[in-house]
């Protein structure tokens, strides 16, 4: 524990965990006036910057990797262009976006419009649409939440419906990534009558169809204003294309001191949030044929019997089981990757023998939001039924609907081992025929 004293316009950045108690004086912190007596909570990870109004002192305690040090004046006029130009947005029956890079301040901002619409009395719903690095929801999905009180970070809040869009990566899913944020702002409007909803969105803004996403996505939710957080040069194209579009845009600039955080640290949040969600962990046994597969419809299909399995064994080789919808089939073979062949005009996807072992999958009910995440550790051809491990807290089996395959692959420890593209494949596979399996 150590007591610091400030002079006014001082800056202190605080990296997590650390808890700062406010001694003497007050201090500007991500929208909020803390004066005698109030804390704030900076969580492992994150940083966060405190400005002194007045000369006073702060009590402040850093758990490991924590961290604090006092800054230079860069930052107070970043500070203080964020607070006029957010101090012209009108909150209340707005739909506001905030958009930019990785790691220029979305989160912040974010944070800073949740306070000021908590302060202002308002029912606040905030949507996490970053799947890659969700801090409101488990990674891999985008979710909503309402604001109770003033927060330093998103992971304070407590999501209410998270939707799972099976990856990482907005840019192989953002069509739907696109159609279950606009679900999510309808859900806090009719389901909870918020006052205005903030979306905070992930950092893939550069290329034609990165473009037609944060496009669509500001038009769709019928947002008011779209914040655009600028570093250099990365968001002329989407600024660019925003002039066209009718509500208002605001650009921000980064900060100086905006923590910069490499892939592998990425990576291990992420696991870390996979383990949060499935430990400590069991077995759950379903029935495919009473709870399918959302977005492969084994155990619905044309399967074959033993003599027209031998012959297809004659072209694709060793195979365990094979399935047909329309012109498309699914066979399970002795091969070492996921590869496509044609026969009679039938398209087979081959997969690999335990193809499914290690992927993440989601638990949904009949709403297609999320009821758990869980890893798929096998799927029993002879008697349609998988075994997916999940936590040993999740307690509504009587709610699912169905299971969505994800195209992540995991460890025994939740490490990320895999993206499994080839789910997207299939899925493309079957609609492109017309297959008639769940729809999203």
């Amino acid at each position: 524990m150590e007591i610091i004293t400030v002079e006014p316009n001082e800056l202190l950045t605080i990296d997590g965990p650390a808890s700062v108690r406010v001694i003497e004086g007050r201090f500007y912190v991500l929208g909020v006036d803390y004066g005698p007596g109030n804390a704030f909570t900076v969580m492992r990870g994150r940083r966060v910057v405190a400005k002194s109004l007045e000369r006073g002192k702060v009590e402040i305690i850093v758990g490991p990797e924590g961290n604090f040090e006092k800054v230079g004046k860069s930052s107070d006029e970043v500070i203080e262009i964020w607070e006029r130009a957010l101090s012209e947005v009108s909150l209340r029956n707005s739909v506001i976006v905030v958009l930019g890079a990785m790691d220029v301040g979305k989160t912040t901002i974010t944070t800073i419009l949740t306070n000021k619409g908590v302060k202002e009395g308002l029912k606040v719903g905030i949507i996490d649409g970053d799947p890659g690095q969700n801090d409101v929801g488990p990674p891999t999905t985008v979710s909503a939440a309402i604001a109770n009180g003033f927060i330093t970070h998103l992971t304070q809040l407590k999501a209410l419906k998270s939707i799972f869009i099976e990856t990482t990566g907005i840019e192989y899913v953002w069509n739907y990534a696109l159609s279950s944020i606009v679900k999510l702002v309808d859900y806090l409007k009719t389901r909870h009558s918020v006052d205005f909803v903030i979306i905070n969105t992930d950092g893939w803004i550069s290329g034609p169809d990165a473009i037609k996403f944060k496009l669509g996505l500001v038009d769709q939710v019928g947002a008011n204003y779209a914040i655009v957080i600028k570093r250099e040069n990365e968001a002329n194209e989407l600024l660019s294309k925003l002039s066209e579009w009718g509500g208002k845009t605001i650009v921000l600039p980064s900060p100086p001191n905006a923590r910069v955080r490499d892939r592998d640290d990425r990576k291990i949040r992420r696991e870390m949030g996979y383990s949060k969600y499935i430990m400590p962990p069991r077995d759950l046994t379903i029935n495919l044929r009473d709870k399918p597969i959302i977005n492969l419809p084994l155990f619905r299909g044309l399967t074959y019997d033993r003599s027209m399995l031998n012959l297809i064994r004659r072209v694709l080789g060793p195979t365990m089981y094979i399935e047909q919808w329309g012109d498309v089939a699914v066979a399970i073979g002795n091969v070492k990757e996921f590869h496509m062949k044609t026969l009679s005009n039938v398209n087979i996807a081959v997969l690999p023998m335990n193809w499914e072992r290690g992927l993440l999958v989601a638990l949904e009910d009949r709403e297609n939001y999320l009821l758990t995440l869980g890893v798929l550790k096998r799927i029993y051809y002879n008697t349609g039924k998988a075994v997916i491990t999940v936590s040993r807290n999740f307690d509504r089996e009587n709610e699912v609907s169905h299971i969505r395959l994800g195209m992540i692959r995991l460890n025994e420890n939740f490490e990320e081992v895999e993206k499994a593209l080839y789910i997207g494949k299939l899925e493309s596979m079957l609609q492109s025929q017309g297959i008639p399996i769940i729809s999203k």
